[in-house]
């Protein structure tokens, strides 16, 4: 008996003094899920001892008196059925009532096949139809389907099969006028939900031979047109290549920190030792410059170099009366179309780039000071931009600035194509007039702006991935206000992002400790050909909507190529690694 009925409020059944509909009426009391009323129908209502016995017993049973082949009778039940149930209407009609005449195919007559098919196959329509408004009337409370709301429950037998009683089976139960009758309301599930079953074989279609052929035709026809779409789309799928290379860092030992027991929300802290000298303010950046040379920083994008093409032309002025740099897009010409679209839709971002040092060789680490975007220009290989930006700088902080035009073809779903950039340091211009340039696009490189002490470490039975972000160093401003920083962990295996968890917040200093580790659960083939992808965001707590990007970590491994620190971290599983890396935007 299903728990179902416990939502109903009102349920009722025909053919309860014995039998099946005695047994429906005593599951649904003793069940622990009854309705609120069970309207129990029988034909001699002072006959049915059983029944009076569980109407005693239990409050909510109601017996009314219903002969099914008397109209009369029905008209009235349903009248007394509308008594008790009210304005909460039926929730429920079982109808049980039958009766079984024995007949072969040598006995049997019309009449007996009359009184059969009165009592089991029209006499459940004629009540059905005369319990309908309050079905409606129960239905209209509530939403979606199920006995919740309405519905009539038509019980049959296996009797009834056809299937079933086929062969020598025939010769046993010859009860032609009860089988013939449940035939009419027959199910593969007979008990309380029956659902129809067809095969594939039993469906007929009603259509000519020419209109059938033709039918199978545009299907076959569209099947292939599906086809080969699906195979187009796998092959793009498959050939796309990831976005961004990025260098690292120098290396740092290992073992000078240990894991602390697991959370559930998967972070943990990290007790570290011999590593805090390695972002000491004296250290890190003659470090961190001595062990770079200029092709680690030339982070080149999803460009090659005989792909970029095309020059910008902007303007630069300071106004030295209020300490402001004003940079003008102006225009390109001649950008490179993309071969997958025939087109471009250029626009332009630009960055203030600021250097912590006048000598960029001892500490090559920068700040954006500034970032903004011109508008769109669709379709167009000769952009006329005419975007105009400015910002408060400090005249003898102008020579440690260099602004950065980066060319971009604009995308839809935010994976912007690269079209070149071109980079304008400003030691040595003169800007006490508006001074206009124009320059040949170049392959674009990375900056560096800042460090992270990041830990590895593979669990390979269980499939977890630990990714840990101990401390983090940026360069901050001087001018900028107090702010706040969180990295970003994303999995991105075939340019989709798998998984993604990010840290806590932290207030922003020189170093900022984070000692967090974010697990992830990837499959054994996920693991060997991914990326891990570290971005760093600041924000002002001040501010809504304040978030900005710092930079970039990209730890690769693909078929091609294995990042260092990936290869010592498969070379020690079960193991953290750590090592600098560079954060580069």
């Amino acid at each position: 008996m299903s728990r179902a009925f416990k939502n109903c409020s009102n349920l009722m059944v025909t053919g309860a003094s014995r039998g099946l509909g005695l047994q429906i009426v005593e599951s649904l009391v003793t069940g622990g899920f009854s309705p609120g009323k069970i309207i129990a129908t029988a034909r001699d209502p002072d006959g049915a001892k059983e029944l009076q016995r569980l109407a005693d017993e239990y409050q909510n049973i109601h017996i009314i008196k219903l002969d099914v082949i008397s109209q009369e009778s029905i008209e009235r039940a349903a009248s007394e059925v509308e008594q008790l149930v009210q304005e909460e209407g039926l929730n429920c009609l079982i109808n049980n009532a039958g009766i079984n005449v024995v007949a072969n195919l040598e006995t049997v007559t019309a009449d007996k096949m009359l009184e059969n098919f009165h009592t089991n196959s029209v006499a459940p329509l004629m009540i059905t139809k005369a319990m309908l408004p309050l079905l409606k009337r129960a239905a209209a409370k509530g939403t979606g389907m199920g006995i919740h709301r309405a519905a009539v429950i038509n019980m049959t037998s296996l009797l009834g099969s056809v299937e079933l009683y086929w062969g020598d089976r025939a010769n046993t139960f010859k009860w032609y006028p009860y089988r013939t009758s449940k035939s009419c309301t027959w199910k593969t599930d007979m008990v309380f939900f029956p659902t129809l079953i067809l095969s594939f074989g039993e469906i007929q279609l009603l259509f000519s031979e020419e209109v059938e052929y033709s039918i199978l035709s545009i299907s076959a026809v569209l099947f292939l047109i599906a086809f080969c779409l699906l195979t187009w789309l796998i092959y793009r799928y498959c050939a796309r290549f990831p976005v961004l290379q990025t260098a690292d860092g120098p290396s740092a030992k290992s073992g000078g920190f240990q894991y602390a027991t697991q959370t559930q929300n998967s972070k943990t802290e990290v007790h570290y030792e011999e590593l805090s000298h390695r972002v000491s303010p004296g250290t890190s950046c003659t470090n961190l410059g001595s062990s770079l040379d200029q092709d680690s920083m030339a982070a080149i994008l999803d460009v090659e170099e005989d792909h970029i093409q095309g020059s910008l032309r902007f303007s630069l002025f300071y106004d030295q009366l209020q300490s402001r740099l004003v940079v003008t897009v102006l225009d390109a010409q001649d950008l490179a179309v993309r071969d997958f679209s025939h087109s471009v839709d250029p626009f332009v971002w630009v960055r203030l780039i600021w250097a912590e040092s006048e000598d960029e060789e001892q500490c090559p680490l920068h700040s954006v000071l500034d970032e903004w975007q011109t508008r769109l220009v669709k379709k167009s290989s000769c952009p006329v931009f005419g975007d105009q930006f400015s910002c408060s700088l400090a005249e003898e902080e102008v020579s440690r600035v260099t602004v950065r035009f980066e060319v971009r073809d604009f995308d839809k779903y935010s994976r912007h194509g690269i079209l070149g950039e071109a980079r304008v340091p400003l030691n040595s211009l003169k800007m006490s007039y508006p001074l206009e340039l124009r320059q040949d696009l170049q392959v674009p490189k990375k900056d560096m702006v800042g460090e992270a002490l990041l830990s590895l470490k593979y669990l390979p039975t269980s499939q977890r991935l630990e990714v840990g972000v101990l401390k983090i160093r940026t360069v901050c401003h001087s001018n900028k206000t107090e702010r706040a920083i969180y990295a970003r962990i994303s999995i991105i295996c075939n340019q989709c992002k798998l998984r993604h968890q990010r840290t806590t917040q932290k207030m922003c200093w020189e170093v900022t400790v984070f000692n967090e580790v974010l697990t992830f659960v990837l499959p054994d083939q996920h693991i060997r050909e991914c990326s891990i992808i570290v971005s760093v965001f600041e924000l002002q707590p001040s501010k809504k909507s304040s978030k900005r990007l710092i930079g970039n970590i990209h730890l690769k491994k693909d078929k091609s190529s294995e990042n260092e620190h990936w290869k010592l971290m498969m070379q020690s599983l079960r193991q953290p690694i750590a090592k600098w890396h560079l954060i580069l935007i």
